[in-house]
Parts: C-alpha cells; sequence; structure tokens
C-alpha cells in the first residue's frame, strides 16, 4: 500500500486548517510526507506507543537542528561559534534525566509564584496601554506579556527584549527544513553575536548568581552539578524560542476560542474561578500550540499498520492526537465540562514533558483573566478573520483584533489576583 500523504503546515489548507489533513491521516495507516521528509503519526494510541517507548523511537531528530544541514550553514555557524549541543528535547537516557533534574530546579511551583506579581503588573499596563474600544492582542498584548515573563524566568535583560527576539525569530529560521537555505545562512549569521551576547550573560551568573534559570543551569540544582557552557547555550536558546511562541499562541487562542462561543464566554466571566483553569485545559487539547515533536526509529518495527525501518523519522502530530475521536468525544467541539480533557498532549507526556507547563498555565490564566475583567463585553472585532502563522513548529494566530464596550470599561474593576 502506498502511504506517501502530504503535509505541509507551511501552506493553503494545511497552514489556515491542518485539521482537515489530522482527520483524514487518522483513517489511514502511519504515512510518510515527502514535503517534511517523515512519517505522519496522527492517531491518539499510536502517540501513546511512541512515547512509552524511548528506546525503540528516540528523542535524537526531536526537534531540527541547524549543524549537517549543508556546509555553508555549517560554515557560516561555526563562523559565529554558535555551539553544536543539541536541545534537551533531542537528549536521550541519562544526559536527558540528568538535564532535566538540573532545569526542572528553576521551574518549581514557588519559581512560578513568584513570577505572580510580574505576571499581574505586566497584564495590567499592557491593557492599560490599548487603543479605547478595540485592540490587536497578539502583537500589543500576548506577545509583549510573554516576552516579559520568560525573560525574566530565564533571567535575560527586559532591555534587551526587542534584540532577543530578533535573534530568537532567526533561531527558529535556522532550524527550518522548509525555508529557503538562503534564509537560513543569513539567519546563522545573526547567531554568532546571540552567542557572544549569551557568554558574557553566562561568564557574570558564574560569577554573581541571581534566582533565574541561568544560574541554576551553571551551578546546577536538585543535587546535580552545573551544566558546561554549549549545553546553556543551547537551553537559553531553546526555551526562549519555546516559551514564547506556545505561550503567545495559547493565550490569543484561548481568547479567539472563548470569544467564538457566548455560551462559554458568559460561563468564564461569571465564574472564573470554577470556569478558568476548565477553558484552558479544553483550549490546549483543541488548539495545541506546539505542532508536534520528531522521534527517530531505532530498529525495525511496526506502528499504526505500517512497517518501519530503522533510521525512519516520525513527525508526532500532538494536534491531531487532542482531536482523536475515539479518545475526545465530539473532539472538534470546545467543551468546558470535557471530562477528559487533562489526557492532552499540548505539553509532550513522559520523559520529555515541557518543563516550562507550569509558568505557561499561569501566564494563559493571568493574561486571560486579566483582560476579561479589565475589557467587560469584549468581542471579536465585526470584520476580522483569521489567519494563521506560516510556522514549521508552531501553530497560532498571525492577529486578533477585538472591541468592547467602552462605557463598561470605564466602569471595570480593577484586575484579579489569580
Amino acid at each position: 500500500m502506498d502511504n506517501s500523504f502530504d503535509f505541509n503546515p507551511m501552506l493553503g489548507r494545511d497552514r489556515q486548517n491542518p485539521y482537515l489533513f489530522y482527520a483524514e491521516a487518522r483513517e489511514l495507516p502511519v504515512a510518510f510526507s515527502p514535503s517534511i521528509g517523515a512519517f505522519m503519526v496522527s492517531r491518539y494510541a499510536d502517540l501513546q506507543t511512541v512515547l512509552d517507548d524511548p528506546a525503540t523511537y528516540s528523542s535524537r531528530a526531536a526537534l531540527p537542528t541547524s549543524y549537517g544541514v549543508s556546509p555553508e550553514l555549517d560554515a557560516e555557524l561555526r563562523r559565529g561559534n554558535v555551539p553544536e549541543t543539541a536541545m534537551v528535547v533531542n537528549d536521550d537516557g541519562e544526559t536527558h534525566r540528568w538535564t532535566r533534574r538540573v532545569m526542572d530546579a528553576a521551574f518549581t511551583g514557588a519559581r512560578v509564584r513568584a513570577l505572580g506579581p510580574l505576571m499581574r503588573s505586566r497584564a495590567a499596563e499592557l491593557i492599560a496601554g490599548l487603543p479605547s474600544g478595540g485592540a490587536e492582542l497578539v502583537a500589543d498584548y500576548a506577545a509583549p506579556f510573554v516576552r516579559t515573563i520568560i525573560q525574566a524566568a530565564i533571567g535575560l535583560p527586559e532591555a534587551d527584549t526587542a534584540q532577543l527576539q530578533v535573534w530568537s525569530d532567526e533561531q527558529v529560521v535556522a532550524i527550518n527544513p522548509l525555508a529557503p537555505m538562503e534564509d537560513r545562512i543569513e539567519a546563522a549569521r545573526q547567531l554568532g553575536e546571540y552567542t557572544r551576547y549569551l557568554q558574557v550573560l553566562i561568564d557574570e551568573r558564574r560569577q554573581h548568581p541571581r534566582d533565574d534559570l541561568i544560574s541554576d543551569l551553571i551551578h546546577g540544582g536538585n543535587g546535580l552539578p552545573g551544566l558546561d557552557d554549549d549545553r546553556v547555550h543551547s537551553i537559553i536558546r531553546a526555551v526562549r524560542v519555546a516559551g514564547f511562541d506556545t505561550t503567545r499562541d495559547a493565550i490569543t487562542m484561548t481568547l479567539f476560542s472563548l470569544l467564538q462561543d457566548r455560551e462559554a464566554y458568559d460561563r468564564v466571566v461569571a465564574d472564573p474561578a470554577r470556569n478558568l483553569s476548565k477553558l484552558v485545559q479544553e483550549v490546549l487539547r483543541r488548539e495545541a500550540p506546539h505542532r508536534g515533536l520528531f522521534r527517530l526509529v531505532t530498529r525495525d518495527t511496526e506502528l499504526g499498520g505500517t512497517a518501519l525501518t530503522a533510521g525512519s523519522v516520525l513527525l508526532l502530530l500532538f494536534g491531531s492526537g487532542n482531536r482523536d475521536e475515539t479518545v475526545f468525544a465530539d473532539p472538534d467541539r470546545l467543551d468546558l465540562d470535557r471530562a477528559n480533557a487533562h489526557k492532552h498532549l499540548a505539553f509532550g507526556q513522559g520523559l520529555h514533558v515541557c518543563p516550562g507547563e507550569p509558568v505557561a498555565r499561569a501566564e494563559i490564566r493571568v493574561a486571560v483573566e486579566t483582560l476579561l475583567t479589565a475589557r467587560p463585553g469584549l468581542r471579536l472585532a465585526p470584520e476580522y478573520t483569521p489567519t494563521y502563522i506560516a510556522s514549521y513548529l508552531f501553530r497560532g494566530l498571525e492577529r486578533l483584533d477585538v472591541t468592547w464596550n467602552r462605557v463598561a470599561q470605564d466602569n471595570a474593576a480593577q484586575p484579579s489576583n489569580i
């Protein structure tokens, strides 16, 4: 049987509505996409099989890397002394366990709670600066809010936000196998300066540690010693990208989903203590902000009715598993009372579950409730039509245009503390 079934999230239908592809893919055996160069794993049960068997399905290919793609790209990266170290999500075995235990020290409940006042004050500050009567919430609210929080968690200076965002965006281009090679090489030219910038921070934190991720990585945590500089570079770059894009998109998709469903909106506004966490959980299931991760098959095996040889590459489509009708009844519907919404795969699962999940959940809750409280009567702008970013890794809105009742705004209570 021909298991070729193409998927390209940068273009056309797959960019605007990948769920149509996902539904079709779940009806087939595990199928190969020429554009991606990998087998698409779309069913929840098959995803669980892969996640539960790291010996057969290695994480070495979890995310694409910039090294080893072309001599020209390698040369540009080496010219800037950009470390070749793999990201922690690409690690297997003991290396992964050691690195994750050090990282987990940076994302404790106490650390997340300590970020709470900053989350609330930054959200309120951004809302106060929005135009009267309506706004675009991706660029003017969600993005600057998440940038502030993720940089504070890492230990990156707020004053350098604009330049750090440029470098992070270039990092994504450099690893994107669907981007033109000339764009990847140009992105690599920027990463040498990023490397030098981070090394200054690493050297400073080695001498003067602070309460942040950089210091934890250098000095160790959970009873383990710190990591070498190259690995610290790699983790900072990865967390800055993953912690920004996914959380920005989760915030805006939570708001968009809510504004499309007035019954859910009324429930959340009337009783956020009871319903906001349900909303966040259900939207993470229904609109996973991260498309998925890759795995490398280490031995000949069979998955979902397809024979796979050692060396095959899989793309785990978490967004498809989250809408698998054999697990989630009526999966396209937003259901605040869905009993098994917590089984979603938006943050991955198992050994490689996202270490920043607690921070991300707190950011989503604070950003959404603060806005709903401060801007009563929030609605989608009358002419708004959603369009989605062209991204290999992420699923999110390009913009989110909203309006609200200006009279009610003037009488709104102060944002509540979550």
